[in-house]
C-alpha cells in the first residue's frame, strides 16, 4: 500500500477509563484447533539461553486459509493487492478507541500486567479495591467489569458528528481477554464481566452510521507479557506466596471460575529463559530477541491461537482493516516483541481476510496494519507525517 495513504490521515487516539451481531461471513471458521500442549516444570529463572532467532528456520504453519488468490507469503500478498482502497483516500479523519477492561484499575492500559508489580501505582491501586494478587487478581477484575453505561452507539454518533469516518476498535490488548464472543478463547467479554459482545455492537452502530470500521489485535506477546502473574511479593507478609498466574484448571474446582483454565489467561511460565524476569518487570521493554527453544510446541500451539482468533473476529464482523501491535517486522518473527518464535502466522491471517473479503465483496477493498513492517504493497505501518512534517508513531 502506499504510504502517502498515512501521510494524509490522522488517527486519534483516544483511551476511555469510565465505566445483534452481523451473521457470520461466507465461510466462517471451524479449524478445531487442539488443546493447549503440556509444558515442563518451570526451571530456574534466568538459567535457559534463547534459541537463536536468526538460524532458525520460519515454521509454515498447518493453519487452512480461505481460498482465493492470496496466498500465504509476503510475496503473494503484495503481488495481489490492488492498492488503497478509495474510500480511505476519502477518509481524512478516525478515531481509535482503546477501550477494555484495564480500565477498571484506573492505572493506565498495562495494568494487568503491573498490578503484579509490586511498588507499581497498579499494584497499589489493586490492593486498595480488590485485594492482593495472590488472592485476588485480574481475573476476578474481568468477573467485576461492568461498564453498564458504556455505549457503542452513543459514541459513534458523536464521533461521525465530529468529522470521523472511520473507527479502530480494540478487539483483545496483551490481557488475552477478547471482546467479542470469541471462538476461540473462553476469557471473553460475552462470558464474563459485562456478558456483551462489544465487538458485534461496535459493527452494528457504525455499519448503521455509514462509518468504516477496523479491529486492533495486542494478543501476540501477551506469552511474555504476562510474565508477572507468576511472581510473587518479595517481602511483607505475602512474600513468597504466588500470585494467581499460577493457578491451574483443578485450583478451580467448586470456585466461580470452575472450567475456565487460568493458561488460556495468563499463559505459561516461561521465566527460565535469560531476561523475560527482568523485562517482565521494566516498564515496557520485551525480552532478550530469540526463540523459547524449549518450548516448540507450546509456541507453534500459540501462534496458531493467535491467528485464529483474528480469522474468527474477521469472518464473524468483516471489518475494514485490521491492525496488530509490535516493534519488529512481523509477529512472531524471532525478535523485538516478536521474541520467542518464528513462523507464517501473520502472513495467513493476512491472506485468509483478503481472501475472504473478495469472496464476500467482490473487491479487495480493505487493509492491514503491521505497526512497524517496512513499506509494502499490501499493509502499512503507523508512522504517520503530520502537517508541519513531524513524526508520529502510534
Amino acid at each position: 500500500m502506499n504510504r502517502n495513504l498515512l501521510m494524509t490521515t490522522v488517527m486519534l487516539s483516544v483511551c476511555f477509563c469510565s465505566c445483534t451481531q452481523k451473521q457470520s461471513g461466507v465461510f466462517g471458521v471451524d479449524y478445531e484447533l487442539e488443546p493447549m500442549p503440556s509444558v515442563h516444570a518451570p526451571l530456574p529463572e534466568n538459567s535457559v539461553p534463547m534459541g537463536d532467532g536468526d538460524t532458525f528456520e520460519e515454521v509454515k504453519l498447518d493453519l487452512p486459509i480461505a481460498s482465493g488468490p492470496y496466498e500465504p507469503t509476503w510475496n503473494s500478498i503484495e503481488a495481489n493487492y490492488p492498492g488503497t482502497p478509495a474510500w480511505l483516500r476519502d477518509s481524512k479523519f478516525g478515531i481509535w478507541v482503546h477501550f477494555g477492561p484495564q480500565a477498571a484499575g484506573e492505572s493506565g492500559d498495562w495494568y494487568a500486567r503491573k498490578l503484579y508489580v509490586e511498588g507499581t501505582s497498579a499494584y497499589e491501586n489493586h490492593l486498595k479495591k480488590y485485594g492482593h494478587p495472590s488472592e485476588v487478581g485480574y481475573k476476578e477484575v474481568l468477573r467485576d467489569w461492568n461498564p453498564a453505561k458504556f455505549s457503542p452507539k452513543a459514541l459513534v454518533d458523536i464521533y461521525k458528528d465530529a468529522g470521523a469516518r472511520f473507527l479502530i476498535i480494540q478487539g483483545v490488548h496483551h490481557d488475552q481477554f477478547d471482546m467479542w464472543d470469541s471462538k476461540y478463547q473462553a476469557w471473553n467479554s460475552t462470558r464474563l464481566g459485562p456478558k456483551r459482545d462489544f465487538l458485534g455492537e461496535w459493527e452494528k452502530a457504525s455499519r448503521e452510521a455509514g462509518i468504516r470500521f477496523g479491529i486492533t489485535f495486542h494478543h501476540e506477546y501477551s506469552w511474555w507479557w504476562w510474565q508477572t502473574a507468576f511472581q510473587s511479593d518479595t517481602q511483607g507478609d505475602k512474600a513468597g506466596i504466588p500470585y494467581d498466574g499460577n493457578l491451574t484448571l483443578e485450583d478451580g474446582k467448586g470456585k466461580w471460575w470452575e472450567g475456565l483454565d487460568p493458561r488460556y489467561l495468563y499463559g505459561v511460565n516461561l521465566r527460565e529463559y535469560e531476561s523475560v524476569a527482568e523485562a517482565a518487570n521494566t516498564l515496557w521493554s520485551p525480552p532478550k530477541p530469540g526463540i523459547f527453544s524449549g518450548h516448540l510446541e507450546f509456541a507453534k500451539w500459540y501462534a496458531k491461537w493467535w491467528a485464529l482468533r483474528m480469522m474468527d473476529a474477521v469472518d464473524k464482523y468483516q471489518p475494514d482493516f485490521i491492525y496488530t501491535d509490535g516493534t519488529d517486522q512481523q509477529p512472531f518473527s524471532g525478535s523485538g516483541t516478536g521474541t520467542g518464535y518464528k513462523c507464517d502466522a501473520m502472513q495467513r491471517v493476512i491472506a485468509d481476510f483478503y481472501n475472504r473479503t473478495l469472496a464476500d465483496r467482490g473487491e479487495v477493498d480493505v487493509f492491514s496494519i503491521v505497526k512497524f513492517r517496512k513499506t509494502t504493497n499490501g499493509t502499512v505501518n503507523t508512522c504517520v507525517r503530520l502537517v508541519l512534517r513531524a513524526e508520529l508513531c502510534i
